[in-house]
């Protein structure tokens, strides 16, 4: 295939955008359920779980397949399936009792949708709160689906900041609790370290989850580290096997029992990126980008401008890095990187004879903040006449963030 020269294009570099709740199609909420809860003062509180799903098309219904994952190994787990027309909210009020017939039960969910996405979001609450001169209420907390394509793979690590355990069990003020459930049907092994407020190391346990189990690791701190502790930083590490994990917090407060919902730190490594070329010398940003589409450590879609030629009669050119616009699938590798050759004759627009042929070669790596960069270098061949000049390898860094879901 020959491709036409292009003149000096230039992307900006976008700052990843914080996730929000998205309607996705493979979503979990690893912690509801329908039973009683640890004593506090003799106080037993009752924990209930309420889901809302809601289907953002206007001319599509969704079916959704709801899976009870249990507290231990499920290949093959409970469902039930609902249908949610066009533009609708499904309420299922206590849904571990109501739609799944359990009492005394704590479990994870799993949403999977089509063929559209939908919203799923979730209070998991106390159901047996006294308050004073207005007799019986509820304390609870507020949960989002979390995408299974920022689930923690091989190599991934995420913090979460705001555990407290100030005293043993529920004698103090707060305790802590985190939750994790495994995405993909394979096993995985995690360390969770444990760090103060001045960044100190006080504490690492390594935990496993077998096919799509839900774990609860309740006074975490204390499960860690043997001790107590405030205002204390949880470090998730995925450190074997080829599950994946999503992870979240609940800091308790013991005199009331009201929780409170503790995100991971996403790491976004699906979705479109987007990002600069810039010089190798400088850092710079110079003629060129890069968008990359990645779903599950594949990038499926990718496209690249390179320092193709600086020397050719047309000026200043960059060149498209992409075969058969980059429907090519790319693998990446368990520790986050990527590498591919490509090469590409070029034309003249004019007369559509080839001009130079060019070797390109992109590289890149995932940080652990999500940030993908490399190195794009081009190797062209074949100039001659005003495009001589073009002959020789050029090497440019780059740098892309999350810029939109897919």
């Amino acid at each position: 295939m020959t491709k036409a020269l292009i003149l000096t294009v230039c992307i900006a570099l976008t700052a990843g955008t914080t996730l929000a709740t998205v309607p996705v199609t493979d979503q979990y909420l690893p912690a509801l359920g329908h039973a009683f809860g640890s004593a506090v003062n003799g106080v037993q509180p009752w924990w209930r779980g309420d889901v809302w799903i809601f289907n953002p098309s206007a001319t599509q219904s969704a079916t959704v397949t709801i899976y009870l994952l249990l507290r231990q190994a499920n290949p093959n787990p409970t469902s039930q399936v609902v249908t949610v027309a066009p533009g609708d909210t499904l309420y299922l009020p206590d849904v571990i009792l109501n739609t799944f017939g359990n009492n005394n039960l704590f479990a994870g969910l799993r949403f999977v949708s089509l063929p559209n996405p939908v919203l799923v979001t979730a209070e998991s609450y106390d159901a047996n709160v006294t308050v004073v001169n207005k007799g019986q209420g509820t304390a609870g907390q507020f949960f989002a689906g979390i995408p299974a394509g920022i689930a923690l793979g091989a190599g991934d690590s995420t913090d979460m900041p705001g555990f407290d355990q100030d005293e043993t069990g529920t004698s103090g003020l707060f305790r802590s609790n985190l939750a994790v459930v495994e995405t993909t049907g394979n096993p995985v092994d995690y360390t969770v370290s444990v760090y103060n407020g001045t960044g100190t190391l006080v504490g690492t346990k390594a935990y496993s989850l077998d096919v799509r189990q839900v774990g609860q690791i309740n006074t975490v701190i204390t499960d860690v580290t043997g001790s107590t502790g405030t205002n204390e930083r949880l470090h998730i590490s995925v450190t074997g096997g080829t599950g994946k994990l999503i992870a979240v917090g609940s800091r308790i407060d013991n005199r009331t029992g009201d929780p409170s919902t503790i995100d991971m730190i996403s790491i976004h490594n699906w979705g479109l990126f987007e990002g600069v070329v810039l010089d190798a010398a400088t850092g710079t940003a110079v003629d060129g980008g890069i968008q990359l589409q990645i779903s599950d450590q594949v990038l499926i879609n990718y496209d690249a401008l390179g320092d193709l030629c600086t020397a050719s009669s047309n000026g200043s050119s960059t060149g498209d890095v992409s075969p058969d616009g980059g429907i090519s699938n790319v693998p990446i590798a368990g520790d986050g990187t990527f590498a591919f050759s490509v090469t590409i004759p070029y034309a003249d627009p004019t007369t559509g004879t080839t001009i130079f042929t060019t070797t390109w070669t992109l590289n890149g790596t995932r940080a652990t903040d999500g940030i993908w960069s490399g190195t794009l270098a081009s190797n062209t061949t074949g100039g001659s006449g005003a495009n001589a000049g073009c002959n020789g390898v050029s090497t440019q860094n780059w740098r892309a963030a999350w810029t939109a879901g897919s």
